[in-house]
């Protein structure tokens, strides 16, 4: 196993701990593209829903990158030392993990690649990314960009900045990050790029959402799996109650947001407040104030689907 393997390890061992999943550390098989677990994961959150309706599944739940309880590790070896990365949510050893990712401003993440894309939201900072093959993409808070798994690329958080750069980060495959030092990046016939709320093509919202509801593709097929989607609703509307077949893994990147979760408090949203929505959970939802528009980055893993339980469509476990 190489040093930049090694180290990635040790992060993810200590990740794993922090983010409230019972497992030990010699239960991880890491190879060099990716980890795996070799035995089973209890996640405590799985727990702590038993007491939920059936239909419900996994808790929702919300998270600020300025929480302080928010965990933050050590990156791997090749980048900064004051680097950061936390777990917000799954276990990133297997599918479908989120987590944060930090940079101090005037510091780079030297060149790399990682085994899965990456799809992601600059919730601080200012950043430039140079992906191989490519000219720079350049992100603001609230930022869209989405980089291909196998592209290889160097992340600069920007002297200029004034905050931090955390980047919320939705995997689809196990969470690495592997130096193009230690191992020649095999590339991809994909390509990087950004999009900003204002370069969104709208399409409608299903006929059971409110008037002004808008529906942005950002990346993908969403009749498929892994797409990626904007969803604007107009100051003070509410769209009703309805389930996903997908979980949805959020971050608001306006406006202010109320979702009543069946069998849950209320959750609330500010702007690039996280949330994790579970597959099947009934919700309603409503863009709280007078004055602005909602707007609501989600990572879907099933294909997009939005079911009104009105008619009596309730989702089964």
């Amino acid at each position: 196993m190489n040093s930049t393997i090694s180290s990635v390890t040790m992060s993810i061992c200590m990740l794993l701990l922090a983010s409230a999943v019972l497992i030990s550390c010699d239960e991880i098989d890491v190879t060099e593209s990716s980890y795996k677990v070799a035995n089973g994961v209890d996640n405590v959150a799985a727990q702590r829903s038993s007491n939920l309706p059936p239909v419900t599944g996994d808790p929702a739940f919300t998270l600020d990158p300025d929480d302080p309880d928010l965990e933050w590790l050590p990156c791997p070896e090749f980048m900064p030392d004051d680097c950061g990365l936390a777990v917000i949510q799954g276990n990133p050893a297997e599918r479908n993990a989120d987590v944060y990712f930090k940079l101090q401003p005037g510091t780079s993440a030297d060149h790399h690649w990682h085994t899965s894309d990456e799809r992601m939201v600059l919730v601080s900072g200012k950043m430039r990314v140079d992906y191989d093959g490519q000219d720079p993409v350049y992100l603001e808070k609230g930022t869209y960009a989405y980089g291909p798994g196998g592209l290889a690329h160097v992340a600069h958080c920007l002297e200029d900045s004034e905050d931090p750069c955390i980047l919320f980060i939705a995997f689809e495959d196990p969470v690495d990050a592997i130096s193009t030092e230690e191992q020649e990046a095999p590339g991809s016939d994909k390509e990087a790029f950004i999009l900003t709320a204002g370069e969104v093509m709208f399409g409608d919202c299903p006929e059971f959402m409110p008037a002004g509801c808008g529906l942005g593709v950002l990346q993908g097929n969403p009749a498929e799996h892994d797409a990626d989607v904007l969803l604007r609703l107009a100051p003070d509307s509410k769209i009703p109650k309805h389930w996903h077949t997908s979980a949805e893994r959020m971050v608001l990147i306006s406006g202010q947001m109320r979702v009543n979760y069946q069998g849950q408090p209320p959750v609330i949203l500010n702007p690039f407040t996280y949330a994790y929505g579970p597959a099947k959970l009934p919700h309603d939802a409503i863009c709280v104030g007078p004055d602005e528009e909602c707007l609501l980055f989600i990572a879907f893993e099933e294909p997009v689907d939005a079911i009104d339980i009105r008619g009596g469509n309730l989702p089964h476990r």
